[in-house]
């Protein structure tokens, strides 16, 4: 898989069109993840090396290191091509911000639930969780 071939799959699987504006997200954001931090203040779409970029075409230097946890086991073929495809758009945004593919899962995941005011709660941990 190439770098573009990855680039393209990331944004197809946001669900979200190609031209989508940091407002769009936010909107998206507000309907399905859970307020935990306050409202974001900016929406990534992509990041290389130390810099990100947002919906609106503006450049970072991202400062921010983050937490994350994962259970997926390693070099299973699907997980590689998912997390390939995202890390070639992406590697880690912190839960301070917002992204396409934050909100697209938050969606799939409401709607699920069949609840007409669901929220997701993206979590580190257990403990998390539990709070």
């Amino acid at each position: 898989m190439t770098v573009t071939d990855a680039i393209v799959m990331s944004r197809q699987l946001s669900g979200l069109p190609e031209t989508s504006t940091s407002s769009a997200v936010l909107e998206g954001y507000a309907h399905s993840v859970m307020n935990t931090f306050g409202p974001p203040k900016r929406v990534f779409v992509r990041g290389e090396g130390c810099y990100v970029w947002d919906a609106d075409g503006r450049r970072y230097l991202d400062l921010l290191a983050g937490i994350a946890v994962n259970a997926l086991g390693h070099a299973h073929p699907t997980v590689l091509s998912a997390i390939t495809g995202q890390i070639a758009t992406l590697g880690h945004v912190s839960n301070f911000f917002a992204t396409p593919a934050q909100v697209a899962l938050a969606t799939r995941l409401t709607a699920m639930t069949g609840a007409d005011d669901g929220r997701v709660f993206f979590t580190n941990s257990g403990t998390e969780a539990n709070e």
